[in-house]
């Protein structure tokens, strides 16, 4: 689920967008904000995967909004000025809309915030929400799925890893096995070991882990077709 926070002036523009998104499948809306002050508070209590931020807002500007948060979340500027463009892909914005929204735009919007989403589970702590970009591979432990991230390191969730699977992007997440599911984001580097076995780094400081010969062959296979499908992409 993308929990997204709505940030505009204008009532009739965040009307038009809340009702855009909420059409849109895996969509909650978390609030709405009017000013920067009420959006910094809604994004310490609600904690959203992503901000839908107007350029011009009536206190300032959703560049100032955006300065000091840590961590921020995804952010996508909509707004009917496109001057600003280049300085929102400066600050890493996912994207840069225009008014008024049009609905296939937004869509392309929302496939690429998928893997900004969180997911709701209850763990054996309580439930808590997990956001799935942190999130460096999934191993199945009998009745349970295992969690390895910054944020989640071993936490255990009361699931199937086939279900689980269901709920992650692909890419940048490749099943390996019946057992494995790995971040191809959160690669740092790929080495080969004895045996036709690998050794995979991670960019995260998680442990690495070694592969066997099927899920070696699964992980360059899954490597190459993205690298193929980005280099399709420059051009």
């Amino acid at each position: 689920m993308l929990r997204a926070l709505i940030v505009d002036d204008e009532a009739p523009a965040r009307r038009y967008l809340r009702r855009l998104l909420e059409a849109a499948p895996g969509v909650h809306i978390t609030s709405e904000a009017a000013t920067i002050e009420q959006a910094r508070r809604f994004i310490r209590e609600d904690e959203p995967d992503a901000l839908f931020v107007d350029v011009a807002l009536t206190s300032g500007t959703g560049f100032d909004l955006l300065a000091g948060l840590e961590p921020m979340p995804a952010v996508v500027f909509v707004t009917a000025h496109n001057d600003y463009a280049a300085l929102a892909f400066d600050i890493q914005a996912v994207d840069y809309l225009l008014k008024p929204v049009n609905p296939d735009r937004l869509a392309q919007t929302l496939a690429r915030l998928r893997p900004h989403a969180s997911l709701a589970m209850r763990t054996k702590t309580g439930k808590s929400f997990i956001k799935i970009q942190q999130l460096t591979h999934v191993q199945a432990q009998g009745d349970y799925v295992l969690l390895c991230s910054a944020e989640h390191e071993n936490e255990l969730i009361h699931t199937t890893l086939k279900r689980f699977a269901t709920q992650l992007p692909s890419p940048p997440f490749c099943l390996l096995s019946r057992s494995l599911i790995i971040n191809l984001d959160h690669i740092s580097h790929v080495s080969d070991q004895p045996g036709h076995h690998t050794r995979v780094a991670f960019t995260t400081g998680a442990a690495p882990l070694t592969l066997g010969r099927a899920a070696t062959q699964r992980l360059r296979h899954a490597m190459a077709s993205r690298a193929s499908a980005e280099w399709d992409y420059c051009f």
